[in-house]
This record gives structure tokens, sequence and C-alpha cells, in this order.
């Protein structure tokens, strides 16, 4: 916890975090000795903005019958795959994640290193899979599926008939089937509740570094290629779904169950024109009926059913900035067991803060799901949580814009979602460094000691809590970088701890580096520029550098490939009368010394009875003289005043100030 004492105090800040670095891979690309070689630009062009930038398309067709007697999802399906890179392919890289969820998938053999019991000890009925149930074909050319991890099945290699050529597209039909398993991580099912996160065969990324084929381990996340999905469900008539898309044909089963007050939900969709694709023929029984959705510009499609759902809808009016008129964002809410209204309220609150910071959200609806498993998991256009929390709405609604819209590696810099998402969850909260220090200057609490206000001290309270998380982790033996891969992470505590807290604490102080307004227009010249494309590091340090008009190499540089502390000190304060003065002016000369790792535009501030006058330290120095000149006597010299920095007190200096 940091301690702040009064002047006459010298304060030394110290923030403890660690960054990022994109790493390479090799394919298959698991296990503890993968190399990790630094690159430039893994999917950004080594300009840093989208000029030659390039992605890959995947669209997908398909029909999904949910037979309960056997408690899995019977699936056939088209996937379209357009190749836009410059590259010829002769293969095809697949995930089935749902093979995660069994013994001797990658996951499982993890756990079981770790003394971590979960599906390897799972009996066969409730294990999870997701197979094949006939070869996938290109027209009528057979295609085996190799295996090269096995016995992890997660990963599937398809070798082409016939190599794709840059601008040329190729479809693959599929036919399987996909079992959740009954232990939940992020699908799960429960009796008549199944949620669906993982359930059909995923083209994996082909980028500038290109495939990336990666098994799913627990701390592992999710990269996909962005395309339309036009899904048919065939489900139970009692069955109620909450999927990714919006519903074009057929009955969700939404109004059925929709709660009093609730607005009714609507069928709809942003673009007709592209919905007049006819809809793949459905064997429909008797006790069934079909439904279809459509997502477009996705890189996922989950979904939930349970017959226990109940429905509340509402509706968001967007403003956009590019001109366009307002329009509306469906939004649904299906629970089980949750308080009527309350969720809702947290989801427009949310839509609310997030698009303050982003601008107006680019899909046509936002749906939250009650799922099996605590906390929550995000999927383009889809929540999925297990609790009721306002904070986890705005955590994994936050995930929309980053990791969905924003659409990042997270399996190789999660730090770029998680660790933003955790930052704003805290800064909606009122729990935000630099918003707090501006909150602390407009009501004129010059003292930093001195907080009378009952709302301000819980909050500074609970950033010297989480200050606290992020600087734990760094003093652990060989404490990783942010940067660090998913899947080399000792485990998923580490994982955790790094690309959540400590990358929380990065994005603050690039908020302290920046200032609140260029921070904030960041975030919106980054979503503009960035909206439906993947995202790295030099997709948001571009965007920083063109708020700042300066490189900020020194500062993603450290953050991303180093572990370290923000560590200053204040040496040789003096204070004397300024001769050449005639209205009670005073010289105070500090010595800024850096200590630690991380470089900053550390702030010092001298306070007289008029107020503060603050400067900042240059970061490429590590030792400067910083001078002010003040009316009035000084009272107090203060590293870092207001506490933007994520820091804590190591040392104090008293300052003699001798008669005029």
């Amino acid at each position: 916890m940091r301690q702040r004492k009064p002047m006459l105090v010298l304060v030394i800040a110290v923030i403890t975090s660690a960054a990022t670095g994109a790493s390479a891979q090799t394919l298959p690309n698991q296990g503890a000795n993968a190399p990790r070689v630094p690159v430039r630009a893994p999917t950004t062009p080594p300009g840093g903005d989208t000029t030659g930038y390039w992605q890959q398309r995947a669209d997908y067709q398909i029909v999904a019958t949910l037979d309960e007697t056997r408690g899995l999802l019977r699936a056939t399906g088209t996937l379209h795959y357009v190749n836009a890179s410059p590259d010829t392919l002769r293969e095809l890289w697949l995930h089935q994640h749902l093979n995660a969820f069994r013994p001797n998938s990658r996951w499982s053999q993890r756990d079981s290193a770790l003394g971590v019991k979960s599906f390897q000890s799972l009996a066969p009925a409730d294990q999870a899979f997701e197979r094949f149930t006939g070869a996938p074909r290109v027209g009528q050319q057979a295609l085996k599926a190799e295996y090269p991890l096995s016995p992890d099945s997660s990963v599937v290699r398809l070798r082409l008939p016939r190599p794709l050529l840059p601008g040329k597209s190729i479809n693959v039909q599929m036919a399987w089937e996909a079992r959740p398993s009954a232990l939940p991580r992020r699908q799960g099912r429960r009796g008549r509740h199944y949620d669906f996160a993982q359930w059909f065969p995923k083209v994996a990324v082909y980028d500038r570094q290109g495939w990336h084929p990666n098994a799913f381990v627990r701390q592992g996340e999710l990269y996909g290629e962005f395309g339309t999905f036009d899904v048919t469900f065939v489900l139970p008539r009692d069955q109620v779904i909450a999927p990714s898309g919006v519903p074009v044909s057929g009955d969700p089963g939404w109004a059925r169950v929709q709660l009093p007050g609730s607005m009714a939900p609507r069928i709809q969709s942003d673009s007709p024109a592209a919905l007049a694709a006819r809809a793949p023929a459905a064997r429909v029984p008797a006790t069934h009926r079909a439904v279809r959705f459509v997502a477009q510009r996705v890189h996922h499609f989950g979904f939930s059913v349970s017959p226990d759902y109940r429905y509340e809808g509402s509706h968001w009016v967007r403003s956009h900035t590019d001109g366009r008129a307002p329009d509306t964002v469906a939004l649904h809410v299906l629970h089980e067991s949750w308080e009527p209204g309350r969720t809702m309220a947290h989801l427009r609150s949310a839509m609310q803060w997030l698009e303050g910071l982003y601008g107006a959200y680019a899909w046509p609806q936002l749906t939250i799901a009650q799922r099996i498993e605590e906390s929550g998991t995000e999927f383009p256009m889809l929540v999925m949580n297990g609790e009721e929390d306002p904070s986890l709405v705005v955590h994994e609604a936050g995930h929309q814009f980053t990791y969905g819209l924003l659409a990042n590696n997270e399996w190789q810099s999660a730090w770029l979602d998680e660790g933003f998402t955790t930052y704003s969850e805290y800064w909606a909260r009122g729990e935000a460094r630099v918003p707090l220090a501006l909150e602390r200057a407009d009501k004129g609490l010059f003292d930093p000691n001195i907080v009378t206000d009952s709302s301000l001290r819980r909050r500074l309270r609970a950033v010297e809590q989480f200050t606290e998380a992020v600087e734990a982790p760094v003093a652990l033996p060989d404490a990783p970088p942010i940067g660090l891969r998913a899947d080399l992470f000792a485990n998923k505590d580490a994982y955790d701890a790094v690309v959540y807290d400590r990358a929380a604490g990065m994005y603050s102080a690039l908020h302290d580096v920046l200032g609140d307004a260029p921070f904030r227009d960041l975030l919106r010249r980054y979503y503009a520029r960035w909206t439906f494309k993947h995202v790295d590091r030099w997709a948001l340090q571009k965007s920083a550098e063109d708020v700042t008009g300066a490189s900020l190499d020194w500062f993603f540089g450290q953050w991303i490939d180093q572990v370290g502390t923000i560590d200053y000190r204040l040496d040789s304060l003096t204070a004397q009368p300024d001769a050449g003065s005639t209205d009670d002016r005073y010289l105070v000369t500090v010595q800024l010394q850096r200590m630690g790792v991380y470089r900053h535009p550390m702030s010092v501030g001298v306070q007289t009875a008029g107020g503060w006058t603050v400067l900042r330290g240059d970061p490429a120095r590590d030792r400067h003289t910083l001078q002010f000149s003040v009316r009035g006597r000084p009272l107090r010299v203060w590293l870092d005043p207001f506490g933007t920095v994520e820091s804590r007190t190591t040392s104090a200096s008293r300052l003699t100030v001798p008669p005029r």
C-alpha cells in the first residue's frame, strides 16, 4: 500500500507491471520450449497503419440440430474461405476446440502436470467432443483430416486438393457432431441447459505471420477470421436460444418467455440484402422448430439454450460520428434466476460508458445469456455470464470492442483486450488514477493526505489495493513479461496476474503519459481505424503516436518486453528566495533520479498557500534537474503529488526553506 507523507517529504513512486511482446510460432506451435522470436508486425504492416493490410475471410452456412436424447448437436455446413493474402495456400488448419475438454488434450495434459483435476478424470459420458461424421469435401474430393498434435485432437490439418491462389476462394463441406462437457469451462451442459461456446470446425487465422493453429489450453484465448455466419438451428419446441447473430426467420422462443415490462423482441438485420441468400433446407421433426440467425463481420459464433430462460428486451440508441443518422442496437438478456431488470440496466449503463470511450457500437445487437459456469466469457454480439455483477457486465461488454471489433490474437497478446477491459472496468467504477487525480484537483483537494469525502476515500483505497495486486507478481522469481505467449505461462494464475492486472497497470501508465483528453482521443482513433480488423501492439502504438506526434517505442518497448518498476527518487532539494523578484517568489530546485527499470514522465509538485505548481520529468533522462519558480513560501515538495501513477512510497526527505 502506498502511504503519502507531507512535505517536507520526498516520495518515490513505484509502479509494478510488465508488458507484451509479439512472439513468433512454429507449426504446430505448442510446447514449453517453443521459440519466442520477437517480430515487428504479425498483423500490422510495417507502417503501423492499415495501408497494405489484408485479412482472410471465412463465411459459414450451417444447419445444426439439437439432439437432446444424445445430449449433442448434429450439424452440416459449408465453409467458404477467401484467400486475400499474397500467398498460395496448400492446406487449411482448423480448430475443433471442444476436443480440449476431454482426456489427453493439451489442456488436460497441462492440468495433470500441474496437479489440477479437470477433464482428464471425466467419465466418457461426461466428456466433450467435436468430431467429423464424414470426410470433409471440396466438391467431390474427400479430404483427410490429420491431427498432428495427437492424442490432442483440437487442431486439424486439411491438405487441399489444389493450391489456393491469392484472391481465390474455396468451399469446404463438413458434417460433424458436437457435445459440451458436463464440467463447465467456457462451455458446458447441465440438464437441458447447453452452453455451446465452441461447437463448429473453426478455421485458424492465416496472417502476416502465417497460420495460427494453436491447441486450446486453460490460459489460452481465441483468434478468428471475420466473415458471415448464416446458421439455422433445429430446436425442441420448448427450448429458448441466446445466440451471436440476429434472428431473421423462425421463432427464437423469446416472446413466449418474455418478462412483464420487457420490450418485445425484434426480428431484425442491419443488411437485408446480404440475407437474401436462400437458407439451406433443414429437416424439422414435428417436435422441433427451425430458427435462422445471421451474424455479419464476426470471427466467432456462440450460443446457449435452455427451456428455463426468461427474456428481457430493450434497445440502445447509438449516435454515429460519421454523419449517419442515429439508429438502434437491440439488447437482449436471457436468464434463469436473475432479478428481472437488473442486468439489462447494467448493460444499458455499460453501453453508455463504452460508446463514450470508443464511439458507436458497430454490430446490430448484443445479448447477455446466463451460463452454467461462474464469471463470464465474451463472443461477438454475445456475452455468457454466470453471475449478476455490474463490473462483470462492463468487462465482458467491453470485450465487444476489444477482442470483438478490435480483434487481437488473444492467445499471443491477451494484454491488448484483457488488460484494457480490466482497466476500463476500474475506470467505470471511478477507481482509475488519472480521472481520480482530476477529480481531486477539481475539488481543490491540494493536500494529498486530507480526503474527507467518503466516496473518494473508498475509491482511493480501492486504487491502493489494485496497486498491490499490480505489484505482487513482479516480486516473483522469473516474473514473465506481459507479452509472453499464453501457453508459456507457468499456470493460469500467473497468466491472469499478468495479462489482467499488470496489463491494466500499463494502460494506467499510458493514460498518465498521454493525459486524459489525448488518451480518450487515442481510444477513438484506434477504434475508428481498426474496427473489423486484426490488431496488435503496432496498431495501438501507431494510434497513440498519431495523438502525441512523437515516438512511443520507449514506452511500449519497456512494458511489453521487460519486467520492472517505475521507481524515481528526488535528491538535492533546495529552496531559496528569488533575489531578482519583487513579488515574494522562491526558486525550488530538485534532482529527479530514475531508480527502476521503467521510464516515466514523473510529475513533481511544489505546494504553496496558493496551490500547486507541477512539472514533468523527461523519461529519456536518468537524472536531471527541475527548477520551479513559485509565488509564496514553498510548503511541500511531492513526487507524483496527486497519485496518477500506480505507486507506493519508498522513502522520505525533508526540505528546509530559509526566510526571505
